[in-house]
């Protein structure tokens, strides 16, 4: 019998939680950056446009399935659908289950993986895309990861393929727009090559979503981590700015600078105050600021810098006025995911903010808080 699942990666962006995950590459084709783990241990591997396009395929099997259990009357026979799914492996299971919420969420987007999947030739990519939107003709939005440095390497013709063939968006990891900063982390890529590459994405037509680390360059480059990626960001006029708050993860090799003496962490308000220096430093009125993930320490902060500057950095500045005390207590309710912003803390009920008083009087070190806080969000990336 054939077994009709198909590859999908490990990671997507937040904003993709609802996307179909189609697999175009494997790994990451730098793999070396010193805080990032996601990819170690497996060689980068461009996948076949065949093969792609039998993961396709097996993922219009699973559509077709559920089109058939569908009687006259739109209900679902569960019989003869638990009965076709009773003789599947478990990857084929875990396949099936993607393509149903996939399309009980609309089926209009689709993600492609891994960390480079524009890796593959554009005139490649854009034929697999071609034949995604024949099987899937509701699709409304490809996205796709992409290295600035990949990005700086085409051609404005060959992005311009990639669009008209179905190609929306691209992310890609800035992370920081200094080259002190994208030293230190061996990032792989320049300042210049985020420029280059991030304007020719612009002009092809391409929405643009870059990641910024707020915290990534430590303590000696934390002014100049935000102020060069603000340049950056005027340099190119990216559609979205995604916030991807630092968090130093005890398995990368920045965990071993930091043991050596080698990296000095930012504090958590520290990153939250680059942050604010970034939207400070914006200039485009287009530029939309992005908080989706829970490392953020104002969860709210967003909208377009032309409309929404004043009231993000409002937000921020509400933090970064509190007392110490009333930050650190501040920091826990956020970071336990009860609050996106200080104005919510009121709606806590009593007791949780006693225990987290309480915790804040425990840990009154400051070495020992921010570990804790670094202990509380490790978990969350």
């Amino acid at each position: 019998m054939q077994d009709r699942s198909f590859d999908v990666g490990p990671i997507r962006p937040p904003s993709e939680a609802n996307s179909l995950l189609l697999q175009i590459t494997r790994g990451c084709t730098w793999n070396k950056c010193k805080f990032c783990v996601v990819y170690r241990g497996g060689a980068f591997r461009i996948l076949q446009p065949e093969h792609i396009k039998q993961n396709i395929d097996n993922m219009v099997y699973f559509r077709d399935l559920l089109a058939s259990c569908i009687d006259s009357n739109g209900n679902m026979d569960k019989a003869n659908l638990y009965g076709t799914l009773e003789k599947m492996n478990q990857d084929e299971l875990s396949c099936f289950y993607m393509v149903y919420n996939w399309l009980a969420n609309g089926g209009k987007s689709v993600f492609l993986q891994d960390g480079n999947s524009i890796a593959l030739k554009p005139e490649k990519l854009a034929n697999v895309l071609f034949y995604l939107r024949e099987k899937f003709p509701q699709i409304e939005r490809i996205t796709t990861y992409g290295r600035a440095e990949t990005l700086a390497r085409y051609s404005v013709d060959q992005l311009k393929l990639l669009r008209e063939s179905g190609l929306d968006r691209i992310h890609t990891g800035f992370e920081s727009g200094s080259d002190n900063v994208l030293n230190l982390i061996n990032k792989g890529l320049t300042q210049q090559q985020q420029i280059e590459g991030g304007r020719k994405v612009k002009e092809a037509g391409i929405e643009l979503s870059i990641y910024f680390m707020p915290g990534i360059g430590g303590r000696e480059f934390s002014a100049e981590n935000a102020e060069q990626t603000a340049y950056v960001v005027n340099q190119v006029n990216p559609d979205f700015v995604r916030l991807r708050t630092f968090v130093l993860k005890v398995e990368s090799e920045m965990y071993d600078m930091y043991r050596k003496g080698e990296f000095e962490p930012c504090t958590d308000i520290e990153k939250l105050g680059e942050i604010r220096q970034l939207i400070a430093g914006i200039e485009h009125p287009e530029v939309t600021i992005v908080s989706d993930h829970i490392v953020n320490l104002v969860g709210s902060v967003g909208g377009k810098i032309g409309t929404h500057k004043q009231e993000m950095l409002k937000k921020i500045d509400d933090v970064l006025n509190l007392s110490e005390k009333e930050q650190r207590l501040y920091q826990l309710v956020r970071r336990y995911g009860y609050i996106e912003e200080l104005s919510q803390i009121s709606s806590v009920p009593a007791s949780r903010i006693e225990h987290f008083k309480s915790k804040v009087e425990q840990y009154s070190d400051a070495n020992v808080w921010e570990n804790h806080l670094d202990e509380i969000l490790r978990q969350y990336v």
